[in-house]
């Protein structure tokens, strides 16, 4: 009977919370991202598992061009309105879009405000061209190595956002 009541409390304890839970994104810098006026400022990339944790900021006329999804996307808009091109709809603040692993999509915002979103992503993004062939692939270790390569050309203090 003790055993049980220990498991259960053992189950019910809240979770250890650590200081590098809390990433503090205004100190995190946006840095440029394939195309031209889009930037991106990566939270947190786990680079054993993949997943990733980003924010998106696409100026007006901006656009990412036509990329697979090897794990799924899930989409906060923060800011301004974007679409995918070939959705018949626009995401605007408040809107979340959840994008199954296996799709293919291209995005561009749709405003003439930038559009900023929240990213979790898990697994690579595949950047194609339009006869489908494989330009260049983006991961937890490329992105996290994209910001280290910024801060280091600009002199910035390298905030630590990877995990293990």
């Amino acid at each position: 009977m003790k055993r049980a009541t220990a498991a259960r409390k053992r189950e019910a304890a809240p979770a250890e919370t650590r200081a590098e839970d809390l990433v503090r994104a205004a100190s995190l810098p946006w840095f440029p991202f394939l195309s031209p006026g889009v930037h991106l400022k990566l939270c947190r990339a786990n680079l054993s598992s993949g997943e990733m944790v980003l924010m998106i900021r696409l100026e007006p006329g901006a656009a990412v061009g036509m990329h697979y999804h090897h794990g799924i996307v899930v989409a906060y808009t923060i800011a301004g309105r974007w679409r995918y091109r070939d959705a018949d709809w626009e995401a605007g603040a408040g809107d979340v879009i959840i994008q199954p692993a296996g799709s293919r999509r291209a995005l561009e915002n749709a405003g003439d405000v930038p559009a900023e979103a929240f990213v979790h992503l898990r697994g690579a993004l595949e950047f194609l061209d339009d006869s489908g062939k494989t330009l260049c692939i983006e991961n937890a270790e490329t992105l996290h190595g994209r910001y280290l390569a910024y801060c280091a050309l600009h002199g910035l203090e390298r905030v630590p956002v990877a995990t293990r």
